[in-house]
């Protein structure tokens, strides 16, 4: 990162000499999030009138800006190198007029003071993490994994955040009445079992299983696992000690916490993750030039593309990892368990979130959100 940062920086020194970079179209081929409107010439043949929301036309110098920005990850961690990305990024596209002052580690705001620190203009952008905040902004409570690979998960949230008219109607305006707008989705990875027992499918696994180590137990009870609530920290020791011999997790952190070495028998569970939205305080961002939103919304369009292939890689990194250190193959689970799985994650979080969107009286909205996610997944959600 440090040679990116340099490299960003001499760019920034070339351009110098000349006039700032503007920001023109979609540098990835991808689609923008926030796509501008076409121009159109009036009937009396004058000049379409200029965007007046941030007071200047396409094509227009970038005025210098500094972000600040608070970051929940640890710059070495596979999150931390996709914002990290994100700043060299935006400072490439805008020739070193926009820089990002970040501060790492979760050290200014944690996961569940970041949202507030945001939606309040103490900070400009995060990336959010919405999990701690389902109760302030409740139609992000849709099932968060979607089954396919990491694109197939990116895919499943920009339908329903940005793409699908109703149901981005919906979470946009949520996300707008806090204060808040999103600019894109980040994806976070795989899921999966491990075990200190052989097996080869989920059946074998189930029935291996004397006790299932989890704090989200309606999913895999639905599988027939035999649930005992051990939080994430707790697990190594407990599969260490017998007290679970069986567990699920995502998969990333699974392998940083080594549980390969007290539970080597593993296997994806044809799950990923995504969320972590680049999220910016709404009054800001309105606030800012045209020039200079074109190149925050690129270069964060631009950071999702990365993000997409940098876990990827991690994925089959960690997946060496662990069979490099146990000597046993990844179990490979057929279509009809990934199948099983994704029906019981489906129907566990469909419930929590119509208890929730009860609880907030937006039933109808949370109803719509659910059968779009129901419909991008091919599940036949029975409601």
């Amino acid at each position: 990162m440090k040679l990116k940062k340099l490299l960003a920086l001499a760019l920034a020194g070339v351009l110098s000499l000349s006039m700032l970079a503007a920001c023109g179209g979609d540098n990835n081929g991808g689609q923008s999030n926030n796509p501008a409107p076409p121009a159109t010439t009036p009937a009396d043949g004058s000049q379409p009138a200029e965007d007046n929301q941030g007071g200047e036309p396409a094509g227009a110098e970038v005025e210098p800006l500094t972000i600040k920005y608070s970051s929940t990850f640890q710059q070495t961690e596979t999150g931390g190198q996709i914002q990290q990305y994100f700043i060299d990024k935006v400072g490439e596209l805008s020739g070193g007029a926009i820089t990002v002052d970040i501060t790492w580690g979760g050290t200014l705001f944690d996961s569940m003071g970041e949202l507030d620190a945001v939606a309040d203009g103490v900070v400009d952008m995060i990336a959010l993490g919405h999990m701690p905040h389902l109760d302030t902004l409740p139609y992000l409570s849709f099932p968060g994994f979607a089954p396919g690979g990491t694109q197939a998960a990116l895919d499943y949230f920009n339908t329903l955040i940005f793409d699908d008219p109703e149901t981005s109607a919906l979470i946009q305006s949520e996300a707008e009445a806090l204060g808040i707008k999103y600019l894109n989705v980040i994806p976070g990875g795989a899921n999966a079992f491990c075990t200190n027992y052989a097996y080869t499918d989920l059946d074998s696994m189930v029935a291996g299983s004397t006790s299932f180590g989890n704090f989200d137990a309606a999913i895999f009870e639905a599988l027939g696992f035999q649930v005992s609530t051990v939080t994430p920290p707790e697990c190594y020791d407990a599969l260490n000690r017998g007290m679970i011999n069986s567990t699920q997790m995502g998969f990333a952190p699974m392998v940083a916490m080594a549980w390969y070495e007290v539970a080597p028998f593993w296997s994806l569970d044809g799950t990923y993750t995504a969320g972590n939205m680049f999220t910016v305080n709404l009054d800001w961002w309105n606030g800012l030039t045209g020039a200079q939103r074109d190149c925050i919304q690129k270069a964060a369009d631009e950071t999702e593309t990365y993000a997409a292939g940098i876990y990827d890689d991690a994925i089959d990194n960690d997946i060496k990892t662990v069979e490099d250190a146990t000597g046993n193959k990844f179990v490979e689970l057929s279509q009809t368990d990934i199948d099983r799985i994704w029906a019981a994650t489906f129907e566990a979080k469909a419930a929590d979130a119509m208890n929730r969107a009860n609880t907030h009286g937006v039933t109808d909205g949370m109803t719509t959100i659910l059968e779009k996610a129901a419909e991008i997944t091919n599940y036949d959600w029975q409601h």
